[in-house]
Parts: structure tokens; sequence; C-alpha cells
């Protein structure tokens, strides 16, 4: 018979071996329990949540960070070097408030009307026009010799970068301008010295960009609603809200008034809506510089004209294009038809801004007649133009300034720029006009700089300090 254990080896034995009602192993080895894989729903709970809570904690991170730029933006200017901030109210204000001129970088500036732009076309049939500087005459470009070349000359002296077309058109009997062969040199045109006849008989009719065409011809007369397809070169330009009209003249440029921006100088914040006969929300576009000409103190709603350069060129449509500048010579009689656009009050004491663009049929009224005692008492100079209709009711009023006044010829030309008037829609008061004819040397010219050259350019303020370093980083 095999040996009992003893009563230690029972004890041994008990600790060994457990209940077996109990929920241990029955064996003498520790073996943890196994454990049920998580399901993806446990997991989300353990990991999803946490990145959840993650996302949400950065989204409001940045919300906030956004909130709080816009606030600075709105009251305060960022200067680089050295770093800090000055209140918004002190861009622009003539004065250089950051020590590396920042402030004062980008703002609406001043550019003096120049000596004459060396080109010129006619209304007769588009010819060129050359100035002789040695005798102050303006002369015809004959077509003998002319080439591609000296034609991207003549447009580029009026600040087109386009592709210009040209042909010959015979030289009239009424030929009062001297016919001259023309040379090039230091990318402007010149009357060459030893000029002869002009063997072809014929004048250079020149055409710098495409314009003044669209897609629908307007038919209502007075005060009613416009389509773009009729007016493709009409923009709204914009300071958080429609403040003027304007036009575009080409890829890059826009004019307009400038009384437009008398009230916020900081270029940044202007922004340029186009291809819309709406004031809804509609893609607007920024804007790289704003030009103007110094106030005339002794004419102080003269010189009321600017033009607008956007950052990036416009893809031309038939609800986007450009309208013709006027020709030099174009000279308006009255009761000449003209036609007036614009988002502007329907109504001179009260009302509101219209939605949609409105057309009206005026015309062309006399200075004499503008100028009378019952009317603007001397105040319109040559440089302007009356429009309207004699008997009143159809008029420009707050928020047409700097729309187009514009002209049938051949093309749609932009012969006025909308400037200011007593009322809207008076008998005796019509709407004064700034003339373009005046002032197309000083488009060139902007226009030209823009494209060749750093001038000097100065602050829309009459204060402002002049120095080169901004100027060559604004042009």
């Amino acid at each position: 018979m095999g040996k009992s254990p003893d009563k230690n080896q029972c004890l041994l034995l008990k600790k060994k071996n457990k209940d077996p009602d109990s929920d241990q192993p029955l064996n003498s080895f520790d073996v943890s329990p196994l454990r049920k894989p998580r399901t993806s729903l446990e997991t989300f709970k353990k990991v999803g949540v946490l990145i959840i809570a993650a996302l949400v904690s950065l989204a409001a991170i940045i919300v906030v960070a956004v909130f709080i730029k816009m606030i600075l933006d709105k009251y305060y200017f960022f200067c680089g070097q050295p770093l800090h901030f000055i209140p918004r109210t002190q861009v622009c204000d003539g004065q250089l408030d950051c020590a590396s001129g920042e402030d004062e970088l980008h703002c609406v500036k001043n550019y003096p009307d120049g000596p004459p732009v060396g080109v010129r076309l006619s209304k007769d049939r588009s010819t060129l026009q050359v100035l002789d500087p040695t005798t102050g005459a303006w002369a015809s470009a004959c077509f003998d010799n002319f080439t591609e070349t000296l034609a991207k000359t003549a447009c580029g002296q009026m600040g087109y970068d386009s592709k210009p077309t040209f042909r010959a058109v015979e030289i009239s009997p009424d030929q009062d301008l001297d016919v001259v062969e023309i040379t090039e040199n230091s990318q402007e045109l010149h009357v060459q010295n030893s000029s002869g006849p002009c063997l072809s008989g014929s004048l250079v009719s020149l055409y710098c960009l495409a314009c003044g065409e669209s897609l629908k011809a307007p038919r209502v007369v007075g005060g009613e609603k416009a389509s773009v397809d009729s007016w493709p070169w009409q923009v709204s330009i914009q300071y958080n809200r429609h403040i003027c009209g304007g036009s575009i003249l080409d890829p890059h440029w826009i004019l307009t008034a400038a009384h437009c921006f008398r009230k916020h100088l900081d270029v940044s914040h202007w922004k340029v809506r186009v291809g819309s006969d709406k004031l809804g929300n509609f893609p607007s576009l920024p804007v790289a510089k704003i030009f103007t000409i110094e106030l005339n103190t002794k004419y102080p709603k003269e010189k009321d004209i600017a033009l607008v350069k956007l950052q990036f060129p416009l893809t031309f449509s038939g609800t986007v294009r450009p309208i013709c500048l006027p020709f030099s010579d174009e000279d308006l009689t009255p009761a000449t038809p003209l036609w007036v656009i614009g988002w502007g009050f329907t109504e001179q004491d009260g009302g509101k801004m219209s939605d949609t663009l409105l057309q009206a049929s005026v015309q062309v009224i006399d200075s004499t007649r503008c100028n009378a005692e019952d009317a603007y008492q001397g105040e319109v100079t040559k440089k302007m133009l009356c429009a309207g209709i004699l008997k009143g009711g159809v008029d420009t009023c707050q928020g047409d300034s700097g729309g187009p006044l514009m002209y049938q010829a051949d093309q749609w030309q932009v012969v006025g720029i909308v400037s200011w008037g007593h009322g809207c829609g008076g008998p005796s008061t019509p709407g004064v006009y700034t003339k373009v004819t005046a002032y197309l040397n000083w488009i060139y010219s902007v226009r030209k700089v823009s494209m060749f050259a750093l001038p000097t350019v100065h602050s829309f303020s009459p204060s402002a300090q002049w120095y080169q370093t901004i100027l060559q980083a604004e042009l």
C-alpha cells in the first residue's frame, strides 16, 4: 500500500488545487483570463473621441485667431521692422509712421499731368498723328515703310500692350496736317528728318485694341434696367460695398472718378467687380494701384479722374469687354445723343441704391446754358461736359459717380466720367461730367510709365512725403 501524505503535504495540495466551485483555474499555474478583442465602437470611443476633441480645439483656435486678425486688420496696421502696430487712421496719412514706410506704400497716388505724349489718334478713320518736337506741330503718319514694330511702339506710347492692327487709308482731299514718314528711337515715334512726299498716298489707320463692341444694343430710353450684354465695360468699384462705377479700358486698367477715393486712400481694401449688372454676391477682383491727379485748388471740381490698375489682367468675354477712349479731336456738339449707366440712387432725397444696373439716354447740353445764372453760374469749365435732358427727370445720382458717359460712333467711346451736379434730375442743373478728351495725355502717360518706367509720383494727400524707395516698389 502506498504511503499516505502527512498533514503538511495535504495543506500544500489544498493550496495548489483550488476548490472546483471557485472561478480560479484548477491547476497550479497563474494564467490570466483571455480578453475579448475590442470592437470598432470601443476603439472609436477611446481614440476617435480624442481626435475629434483635438480637431474641435484646433478649429476653435483658428476661428479665434482669424477673428483677432480681422479685428486687428480693421483697426490696426502691422509695421515690420521694428515690430509694432499703428492705428489704421495713420495709414496713408502722408506721414511715415512705420520705420520702413510701408504704411504709405500701398496708397492712392497722385501722378502729375506731364508733357504731351508724342502720338495720338484722330477721329478721321483712327489715323495716327505724331508730334514734331522741333516745331510743336502735329503731322499725319504716311503709310510708306510703316511696320508692325512702329505700330507696337505707337500703341505702347499710349499705354497699350496688346497686339495692334493697322491698314492704309487714302489721304482725304481736306487733309490739313502735313503727311510725314515715321521712324523710331528709344521706344518713341519721331518724324523722319528727310521725309519726302508720301508716295503711297495713304495714311496709317491704327487700332491698338478691339474695343467698344457689345453683344446687345440698348433699346430702352430713360432710367430703365440695363443688361451687362449691352454694357460689358461697366464695373462696380467697392470698398466693403459699392462706392462708384467705372469703365474697363483694357485688361489692366479701369477708368473712374478721383473723388471716389478721397475718404479711403489705402489701396488694399478696394475691389472691382466685373461682368455683372447686379450688385449682389459676385466675385470681386483685387486692386494693385490707384492713380489720380493732384487737386486744382482754384477749380476743385476739375481733374476728377482716376485710373485703377488691377492685380491680375482681365480675360475678355461677352460680358467683360473694354470701351474705347475717345479720339483726340472728338468734339461733341449740343444735342448729341449719349448714354449713361449706373447703380446710383433712384431718388434725390431718400430712396435707395439700385440693385440692378440702370441706363438712360441723355444729350450734350451747351456749356453756356449750363453756366447760366439759374444753373451752375460759371462752375463748368472747358474740361467738363454737361449732359442730361433740358426738361429734367433723367440724370445720374449718388452711386453713379465714376461711371461712363458714352457716345456711339463706329464703336462705343467713354467721352465723360460721372462727376458732380446739384441734385439729381433737376430741369436747370443737369449732370456734369469729366471730359475724357481733356485728360487723354494723362491717361496715356500713367499707363505708359506703369509699363516702362519709374516716374516720381506721390501720395494722394497734399501733405505727403515723397521718397524714391516707395515709388520704385509702387511702379
